[in-house]
């Protein structure tokens, strides 16, 4: 931890002692009025951290908690001081794709360097308007935070659009087979869905994560399923399953 960032944060923390509510975010705000960017930034990781220390940032901030607790109850009116700038500028470049005067791929970097920051970032771009914005989020949010993103990914895996929905499911399930948990009673649905290809990614992901009790239904669609594509992507997540000693 930085020098800077260990003052800051023993600044925060005598407010907290000393201060509550509206009292303590006025504290805050007038902190952070005085600050170059650079300490803004470790101002926003230090509030993120003593949040992360009581209760899930992102949990926190939708719902906005009024239990007992500082982080708790100044939460939502903090939400506006770490509010990152990045998120804009990694949205229009999303948008603007590869003819875009700014790529995502840089913007990456620096989230890379800064998971905490990421976390943010990313929550706000899984809000997005925009279908192919909230659909980015899922595969960076695996690579930058693994298991620590495991909620943002599944609070996706419900988003409307069908894209975001199967980004988020491909995204949980490489986590491994502690964060596929997490998709498998959504996985289970899916097999049943109108769509062929929503079935067999259904089937592939179920097969990945390892899970037995859909292999009945896999072998039945491996001998009964109307396309030949269906039927191949049935049989070889089938034998991926009892490659996994699935029976």
């Amino acid at each position: 931890m930085s020098a800077v960032k260990q003052d800051i944060g023993a600044r925060v923390d005598a407010l907290a002692q000393a201060l509550e509510g509206d009292d303590f975010v006025m504290a805050v705000e007038r902190l952070a009025d005085g600050m170059s960017p650079d300490e803004r930034q470790a101002l926003q990781e230090v509030l993120m951290e003593r949040a992360a220390d009581e209760e899930d940032l992102q949990k926190a901030v939708r719902r906005r908690y009024a239990e007992k607790g500082w982080t708790r109850r100044t939460l939502a009116r903090l939400e506006g001081l770490w509010r990152d700038d990045r998120a804009d500028v990694l949205a229009e470049a999303i948008q603007a794709g590869p003819d875009g005067e700014t790529t995502p791929l840089g913007e990456l970097e620096l989230l890379r360097e800064n998971p905490g920051r990421a976390a943010v970032v990313l929550d706000e771009l899984s809000r997005h308007d925009d279908a192919r914005v909230r659909a980015w989020v899922p595969a960076v949010a695996a690579e930058i935070l693994g298991e620590g993103g495991s909620r943002l990914l599944l609070s996706l895996t419900r988003d409307r659009d069908p894209d975001v929905r199967d980004a988020a499911i491909s995204a949980l399930v490489s986590l491994g087979s502690e964060a596929s948990r997490l998709a498998l009673p959504d996985l289970r649905r899916r097999l049943h869905s109108r769509s062929a290809d929503e079935r067999i990614a259904a089937m592939q992901a179920l097969a990945n994560a390892g899970d037995g009790t859909a292999l009945t239904f896999i072998d039945e669609c491996a001998a009964t399923a109307e396309s030949s594509e269906e039927r191949r992507a049935a049989r070889s997540a089938a034998d991926t399953l009892r490659a996994k000693g699935a029976r």
